[in-house]
C-alpha cells in the first residue's frame, strides 16, 4: 500500500463521514474534524509512520495533499538519518 493510501485510511479512521478522500480533501470543512481528531490523526501518523511531526508543521496540513507531503518528506529525512 502507497504512503497516500495509507494515510487516506488513517483518516478515514478518524471520520464517521462516509466521503471520498482526495489530496484536496480539507479536514475541517470536507470531514467536519474538530482539533481533537487532527491531534489524533498527527499522534496515529507518528506511530504508523515512526517520525515525528511538530505541531506548528501540522498547522499548514488542513488538507489531505499537503499531510502526504509533509509525511514523505519526514520519511525520506528519516532513511537518510539512518543511513548516516
Amino acid at each position: 500500500m502507497s504512503v497516500q493510501n495509507e494515510i487516506i485510511h488513517l483518516i478515514r479512521q478518524e471520520t464517521p463521514l462516509p466521503v471520498s478522500i482526495t489530496e484536496t480533501t480539507d479536514l475541517y470543512k470536507d470531514l467536519h474534524m474538530d482539533s481533537l481528531s487532527y491531534v489524533s490523526l498527527l499522534l496515529t501518523l507518528e506511530d504508523h509512520f515512526g517520525i515525528t511531526i511538530q505541531l506548528l508543521e501540522m498547522e499548514d496540513c488542513l488538507v489531505v495533499g499537503r499531510i502526504i507531503d509533509l509525511v514523505n518528506q519526514k520519511i525520506e529525512l528519516k532513511a537518510r538519518e539512518e543511513h548516516l
